[in-house]
This record gives C-alpha cells, structure tokens and sequence, in this order.
C-alpha cells in the first residue's frame, strides 16, 4: 500500500476501500508467476474459427483464425490473475494482438489490435517480462507452420 493508500485509509477510506477492490500493485507484477495457455490455442492446420477478439473504446475485432498464442500473468499468493497477452493468426495472415490488465480484483482494461508482422507484434506489446513470454511461445508454435 503506498503512502497516499495509507492516508486515505487513516482518513476514512476512500474509493478503493468503499468499493471492496484490491489495488494491484507493482511488487504483484514483480512477483507473480507467468504460465502458458497452450491448452487455449489451436494449431494452423485446424479449421479457422469465429474469433472476437474484445478491446475498451473501440469495436471489437471480429475473424476467422486461430488463437496461436496464450500468456498470463498470476499472483503467486493466490493465484489470481493480474493480465495476459494473446495473439491470434488470421486466415489472411494477419495477427490480432489482445493485452489485458487487471487494474484491481476487478477492473478490466482490454487492448487490441490488428497487425501485418512480427515487428508489429513487439511493438503492440513491448518487452515486458509477459511479452517476452509470449515471444518465446511464438518462436515454437512458429516452427510447425
């Protein structure tokens, strides 16, 4: 809990408290346990499915592809989940890029977007210890297509 956390606290709460959330802190991040989702993907050579993909603000992007790639971020505590990454791989060989965040137990924050190649993939999710997970999932699933 940081400093002003703990004045408001002192003081009578403040929205936090009143609403019963949790704030994820940077010590969670730093902490936490990163785990493939392999079990969530498909492979290239299965039929292309329906995919929405959801994104805050924006229409959500909607294909036929596959889910190719799946990364969360849990708490080592409790297991509870603070993010995760996903790459899709559309059938007109595009990628889909969806990054969620957890704000607190129970805020949400979901970004998108559509991108033609690799570079493009790094630079929607940077080089964050989740990312670089992720790029290590893509370099195998890669190899069988």
């Amino acid at each position: 809990m940081g400093f002003f956390d703990k004045i408001k606290s002192a003081i009578g709460g403040g929205a936090t408290e009143e609403k019963g959330l949790i704030k994820v802190t940077e010590e969670d991040h730093k902490n936490a346990i990163i785990k493939e989702r392999s079990d969530l993907c498909k492979k290239i050579s299965d039929i292309p499915e329906d995919e929405i993909v959801k994104r805050d603000g924006k229409i959500d992007i909607n294909f036929k592809g596959w889910q190719i790639c799946n990364v969360e971020e849990r708490q080592n505590k409790d297991d509870r989940r603070l993010g995760y990454l996903k790459l899709f791989k559309t059938k007109n060989d595009k990628f889909v890029c969806q990054r969620m965040t957890m704000i607190d137990s129970e805020e949400k924050h979901y970004y998108a977007a559509t991108v033609e190649d690799f570079p493009a993939i790094r630079n929607f999710f940077g080089e964050d210890r989740l990312a670089l997970a992720l790029y290590d999932m893509l370099d195998r699933v890669s190899k069988s297509w």
